[in-house]
């Protein structure tokens, strides 16, 4: 079942109502904890709306097109898109409970020999433990929006990591692979929405500013299986850090201006 929530709309200036911000998160678990840290927040330049997108690629673009098309059909374009969500680190600088923020993505996903997709993850049908011979597909996304740009900079001053953001519907598992990822496209983490997240809006929705927020679960040399036994507290991470973020957003618009 598909979310929504509107966050501080009772605090802002009239003038300032029409300005939206819409944060999408995958899976319920991060939708709530994104919500719960939102609505305690007070923002002066937009209101923000959280939204369940569900898991992977399609999900992510088939519900931020739904949401976004009758705002554009109304005259009403949101300011900017958020994804939040948690991820998995291919890099060995990342620690659980990390934030990567990224205005960069690449979309990429695998075929074996027999033009059949290949998996990698801690399930017993799939085979994870050869590099796929070869990447068949490979988009590369960057958001040119000088206010995100401003954005990436001032929350890597308040601690976060910013860096590129590698978007997969394969589950990645397994030290080497993660670290060879990372090294090839450049990416500290990897997901399976952010890249449909700022495809979707770079590209379909008439070029909206988007940028990406992921907190790291699983450390380079762990596997799925830590990614779940600690999601519950890496959401909260999440939340806390999604807030902390559009607070500073919300700075950066007062002081400079859209």
């Amino acid at each position: 079942m598909m979310h929504m929530m509107t966050a501080a709309q009772g605090n802002l200036p009239m003038n300032k109502a029409s300005s939206e911000i819409l944060v999408f998160t995958p899976t319920p678990n991060e939708f709530k904890a994104v919500r719960n840290h939102v609505a305690g927040s007070s923002f002066q330049n937009f209101i923000v709306k959280v939204v369940e997108s569900g898991p992977g690629k399609i999900n992510a673009a088939f519900k931020m097109a739904a949401e976004i098309i009758p705002r554009l059909a109304a005259g009403r374009r949101p300011a900017f898109v958020m994804g939040a969500g948690t991820s998995g680190s291919l890099s060995v600088e990342l620690v659980s409970g990390e934030m990567v923020v990224s205005s960069s993505a690449v979309i990429s996903d695998w075929r074996m020999e027999n033009d059949s997709e290949r998996f990698h993850g801690d399930y017993g049908l799939f085979s994870y433990h050869k590099l796929e011979p070869r990447v068949v597909d490979e988009i590369a996304l960057n958001c040119p929006d000088p206010t995100v740009i401003k954005l990436m900079g001032q929350l890597e001053k308040a601690g976060f990591k910013r860096g590129r953001m590698m978007t997969s519907d394969t589950f990645v598992a397994g030290p080497r692979h993660k670290l060879n990822l990372g090294r090839e496209f450049k990416c500290l983490a990897c997901d399976m929405e952010s890249g449909a997240y700022a495809y979707a809006a770079q590209h379909l929705l008439g070029g909206l500013p988007w940028f990406n927020l992921r907190v790291v679960a699983d450390t380079l040399d762990e596997s799925l299986h830590d990614y779940f036994s600690k999601e519950i507290d890496m959401v909260d991470v999440l939340g806390t850090k999604t807030a902390q973020a559009l607070t500073i957003l919300d700075e950066l618009l007062l002081n400079d201006g859209p």
